[in-house]
């Protein structure tokens, strides 16, 4: 199917009160199309304004979570004056909505929905619980979320996350009201199908590499391996912590903060372990800095992960990585091309590979320009582009027969 020359494209999204991975995708996918010549017209929220409001509104947004009347007034209007031939959605929780997708349905509007977690499967949006894997949602026992807390660790807002989930999994919001899914690899596509979402209606897309220019970066006195992202505990801060105390002959920088900063540099302490350095918060620049100088990139992410932004802006500068098999991941390091796999949480395993790494750094480098080949066939901003307006291009026709063959919302 030939992809549309031009369109105007609404792309709607609920930034988060911290910014994340998918803030990123948003923002660089509008920048790419509208530097292609796309009419782009966005509509958003921000999570930080709840933290504005007056009690009174903080408690109508937690009850508007399932309807907002507001997205509703305001996306009717925008698509009267802007006309959008088909939508984009990333994200529409809390603010927003699930209220967008009918909206738009009714007004004809074709719909994408990028599938960057599993939030319309699972209250946590990560199938990861208490330190493991966890199918319970997908499995239709959503209710042991709640006992067990899974929304930000309170029952109250695990039930009220749930209660969202059934609502509109009992209207088909996110299976009828949506025309095409993005799903960012095959692994999450095969996730969704289990759950009951069409395949034939799912294209696997990983998202395009953001980095900045690191040419400029000077040359690193010392191989050192690099970890950037949350620390806590579905990234699996403290399995590669407990592996790198037993390579001291490979020096390792931490990039991130999150809620195991206190408890991860206490065990590094206590090991004395002094080639392990802790950077904290680090702007954009300098992390693309310390990507390109890194000799490898570990991801020890114990949860399932769609599409690491890091990994992928690592291999787009040519920086191999030394992964967990979990999710996507397998999907985006092919094993001797791209860097190396291991087990989810397999601390000796970790060890191992990183004392192999630190034995053959030569050997390490020799994979940087393969590692660089790999990305630019599956990661490049112009591929993502075309692939995004071929997906565009299938959500338009079939929109057409298929809201005249499906009925109104169940009530």
């Amino acid at each position: 199917m030939e992809p549309p020359a031009h369109v105007t494209i609404l792309v709607c999204h609920n930034h988060y009160q911290i910014r994340a991975g998918e803030d990123q995708v948003f923002a660089a996918e509008v920048a790419l199309l509208r530097a292609h010549g796309q009419r782009v017209v966005t509509y958003t929220r921000d999570n930080a304004e709840i933290t504005a409001m007056p009690f009174w509104r903080r408690l109508w947004s937690f009850c508007a979570a399932f309807h907002n009347p507001r997205t509703v007034r305001e996306l009717r209007a925008l698509v009267a004056r802007e006309k959008p031939d088909v939508a984009q959605v990333h994200n529409v929780f809390p603010l927003i909505s699930p209220a967008l997708y009918w909206t738009l349905r009714r007004a004809g509007v074709p719909i994408v929905q990028t599938m960057h977690n599993f939030r319309f499967v699972c209250i946590n949006g990560l199938l990861f619980r208490n330190g493991t894997i966890c199918h319970d949602c997908p499995a239709g026992r959503r209710w042991a979320g709640v006992r067990q807390q899974c929304y930000r660790a309170s029952r109250l807002c695990s039930l009220w996350y749930a209660l969202i989930l059934w609502w509109h999994q009992r209207r088909g919001t996110f299976t009828r009201a949506i025309d095409r899914y993005i799903a960012l690899n095959s692994f999450t596509k095969k996730i969704l199908v289990d759950a009951g979402f069409d395949a034939a209606r799912i294209t696997v897309k990983p998202n395009a590499a953001i980095t900045l220019d690191a040419a400029a970066a000077p040359p690193p006195v010392a191989p050192y391996a690099l970890f950037i992202g949350r620390l806590s505990q579905e990234k699996g801060v403290m399995t590669l912590l407990a592996a790198a105390v037993r390579v001291p002959e490979l020096p390792l920088q931490i990039m991130g903060d999150g809620p195991l900063a206190a408890q991860a540099r206490a065990f590094v302490a206590q090991a004395g372990a002094t080639h392990i350095e802790f950077k904290g918060y680090c702007s954009q620049a300098h992390i693309a800095a310390a990507l390109a100088q890194a000799l490898v990139l570990v991801f020890p992410s114990e949860c399932y992960e769609n599409c690491p932004m890091t990994v992928i802006n690592a291999l787009t500068l040519g920086t191999p990585v030394v992964a967990a098999r979990t999710g996507g991941v397998p999907d985006f390091v092919p094993e001797g091309r791209a860097g190396w796999l291991f087990p989810p949480g397999d601390v000796d395993a970790l060890a191992a590979r990183m004392a192999w790494v630190a034995a053959h750094a030569d050997e390490v480098r020799t994979l940087r320009p393969h590692a660089q080949a790999w990305a630019a066939t599956h990661f490049a901003p112009q591929q993502n582009y075309e692939r995004l307006l071929q997906v565009y291009a299938a959500a338009r026709p079939g929109a057409c027969a298929t809201r005249s063959a499906q009925s109104t919302p169940q009530q």
